[in-house]
């Protein structure tokens, strides 16, 4: 079923588990915030097209909720490209669902394949607020939203 939650070898690490609970309640809420009407045209179609600005967003609810800051990692497959985080040894992806080879909503792994069959590596530090004026206010403007739904 598209759009499941998936969790490598759950219970593993207790880390592990609160960044998926973390990534599965943000991505609950972006479905929520109806994204459609977003001034982020990238995410009126979430999850499709949404990767980048998803995760910058996810990156800095993840920092407001203690989980230290994430790396914003992109990645190119089959002509197709891809964005997502690392946080210290986790990926983690609340739109790899938007690929029909993947199934599931969220992910949070410590070695996912999946992600290791993109040409990907650290782009930056997944923070908005780096980014120049209008773009992180429209940013901030979306996760203000997001977190709205919460």
């Amino acid at each position: 079923m598209r759009g499941e939650v998936m969790l490598a070898r759950p219970g593993d690490d207790p880390h592990q588990e609160l960044l998926f609970q973390l990534a599965h309640r943000f991505r609950e809420a972006i479905l929520r915030s109806n994204p459609r009407t977003s001034r982020l045209a990238t995410l009126r179609e979430f999850p499709a097209g949404a990767c980048g600005d998803a995760s910058l967003l996810l990156a800095k609810y993840l920092q407001v909720n203690g989980c230290g800051r994430s790396h914003y990692m992109a990645g190119k497959r089959k002509g197709r490209t891809h964005a997502w985080l690392q946080l210290a040894d986790f990926t983690i992806d609340i739109t790899a669902d938007q690929f029909e080879d993947q199934d599931a909503g969220v992910i949070v792994s410590a070695d996912s394949l999946w992600h290791s069959s993109f040409e990907g590596k650290i782009q930056s530090v997944a923070d908005f607020c780096l980014y120049d004026k209008r773009s992180a206010f429209e940013l901030a403007t979306a996760y203000e939203a997001i977190t709205g739904c919460l």
